[in-house]
């Protein structure tokens, strides 16, 4: 016997929070199903354990029970992904998929909360202006979004204040001391200032100011003082990669979701797999999931509005487990960044192991369609990120110098003579989607429920390479502007293929037959189900996706609910009692 419902939301993460908190408070009677736990503030209060977090990933779908595999290209057999399998794998959440559970990847998230430049949202247009429409690699399936950065300005607005975000806004024109003077326009500053400064940006800020750029504070989903009864950042160098034990970061875990089991109209069931969209007889609408429940038992639930809110692979995954992909679409276009890491050794001490992973500034000099001319082809550009903070052992271990012997006495002098002055950059360049690249399931590998699982094809192009390659060059220029004692950077083509940053998958368009959505998340081809978060990006430029994600979840909810005739002012239950 199925249940009934207005609504079933799949996946409380970051997304799903957000759509579960606006659709019970306008009233309605909402399903949501997560694969993970639904933590509580007693699971965290005690996370100060690398090898637990890091190492064991203890809150990351984990390729044991939820298989990825990865290949080059077409020609070759896919392999569960090599960089985070076997022996020697490591499931810390940043070449894998995000954490599961109530507050998904926002659980892990270093926080970094950007809004996107208006030329992010028409990259194939300022790429065209800028270098000629010849400019672009053959075989790009690049275009610009239909919709616009004044379009989700007033919802990144509301992430900033709902969500709780910390940093220097430009307000009327005026950038502040510390402010990023390349930064779209805003109706109003965040809601709370930067974070504490960790001691190795200090060095990073001086070096890029006589140089002539224009360091600014990041801004940041971490709270820097106390914001809607959630205390501050207390600085426990375990942040990146962990939950929060204070309730500092902003996750929907203790924003979203919680408001919305306060309205009495979620019934969130955790430890929950789909296994499937359900549809009408003729396809054409949905009407439910098919789910195992957390003890294994075969469930359906019904609803006229069934919500996907899961990462962007995962969503990718159940539509095509459910014979959605009339078009072809689904889980094309993907895009991923490559971080470009790049490490010092400064004179002076940076006590890495102190506060969050990006308590610094960064430079947006480079950025998007403000790359400089270059020599390499290089189209679109990238922030240049001061990492000080949220370094533990095991990670500055996987960080040194690859000249070093990492045992014995070299291994021990090293890190004694070194941990305590590692400071990092990283940037994010972007990766232009092709019909080479994408998402789909893979014919061999199945997870233990006997479902395919998800494979990926991917590779690194000479664009890509190119473009860490070109943001090498200046990262190396601000290391020995900061007096650097020796620094190293990563391969331009690095062995990870997913960033928790994949996107694109489910892309967005007016046009049915060359996109999987409309601009709301709704699937062209099923009415009533829903596709929403960073698959339906169409572009993507050198940002952290997540606060455009959320945007797009509020730009959603206000349109689910006027379509469904709720005003959002708990107007009551649209479905029968």
């Amino acid at each position: 016997m199925s249940e009934n419902f207005d609504a079933i939301i799949v996946g409380m993460g970051s997304t799903g929070g957000i759509l579960a908190e606006q659709l019970t408070k306008a009233g309605l009677k909402v399903l949501g199903l997560d694969k993970g736990q639904d933590y509580t503030e007693e699971d965290f209060a005690i996370k100060q354990d690398e090898i637990r977090y890091y190492q064991r990933g203890a809150i990351v779908a984990g390729v044991n029970v939820d298989p990825v595999t990865w290949r080059a290209s077409d020609s070759e057999t896919a392999r569960i992904l090599p960089w985070s399998a076997g022996a020697l794998g490591n499931d810390e959440p940043l070449y894998g998929l995000p954490s599961i559970g109530t507050g998904g990847g926002t659980l892990h998230w270093g926080a970094a909360a950007y809004r996107f430049r208006e030329a992010d949202f028409r990259m194939k247009s300022a790429i065209a202006e800028r270098f000629g429409a010849e400019a672009l690699p053959e075989g790009s399936t690049l275009e610009d979004w239909p919709i616009s950065y004044a379009d989700l300005e007033p919802y990144y607005d509301r992430v900033e204040y709902e969500q709780g975000i910390s940093g220097l806004g430009n307000t009327g024109g005026v950038t502040p001391e510390g402010g990023n003077p390349f930064e779209p326009p805003r109706s109003r500053d965040y809601p709370m200032p930067p974070v504490a400064q960790g001691p190795g940006d200090v060095p990073f800020v001086a070096a890029t100011k006589r140089m002539g750029l224009h360091p600014f504070r990041q801004p940041l989903a971490i709270n820097s003082q106390e914001y809607k009864g959630r205390p501050a950042c207390v600085n426990c160098g375990f942040c990146h990669g962990y939950p929060c034990h204070v309730k500092a970061k902003s996750t929907t875990q203790v924003t979203s979701v919680p408001a919305a089991k306060a309205t009495g109209n979620l019934d969130l069931r955790p430890l929950s797999r789909v296994l499937r969209i359900n549809r009408s007889a003729d396809g054409k609408r949905a009407t439910g999931v098919s789910y195992l429940d957390s003890t294994g038992t075969y469930r359906e639930a019904t609803a006229d509005t069934v919500i996907l809110t899961a990462y962007s692979l995962e969503n990718v995954r159940l539509l095509l487990l459910s014979d959605i992909n009339s078009n072809g679409q689904v889980g094309q276009h993907f895009m991923t960044h490559n971080f470009g890491w790049f490490t010092s050794i400064l004179p002076e001490p940076t006590n890495p192991f102190l506060g969050t992973f990006n308590a610094s500034s960064a430079v947006d000099d480079f950025t998007s369609e403000l790359v400089p001319n270059n020599d390499l082809g290089v189209l679109w550009g990238s922030p240049i990120i001061s990492v000080v903070g949220d370094l533990q052992p095991i990670e500055a271990y996987h960080n040194m110098d690859p000249r070093t012997r990492k045992w014995g006495l070299d291994l021990k002098h090293w890190l004694r003579d070194n941990y305590t002055h590692m400071h990092r950059m990283y940037s994010q360049t972007t990766n232009f989607p092709y019909a080479r690249h994408y998402a789909d399931l893979d014919p061999t590998i199945k997870d233990r429920w006997g479902q395919p699982a998800l494979r990926i094809t991917h590779d690194w192009d000479d664009h890509d390479a190119n473009s860490v390659t070109l943001m090498g060059r200046y990262k190396e220029k601000i290391a020995r502007e900061m007096g650097a004692k020796d620094y190293w950077m990563d391969s331009p083509r690095p062995p990870y293929h997913l960033s928790t940053h994949d996107v694109g998958v489910h892309r967005m368009g007016e046009d049915p037959t060359k996109s999987v959505t409309d601009i709301y998340g709704q699937v062209h081809e099923c009415e009533g189900l829903y596709a929403i978060g960073g698959g339906q990006f169409v572009s993507y430029g050198g940002y952290n996706p997540n606060q455009t994600i959320q945007a797009l979840a509020y730009f959603s909810a206000e349109h689910l609910l006027k379509k469904l005739g709720v005003d959002g002012a708990h107007m009551g239950v649209l479905r029968a009692s």
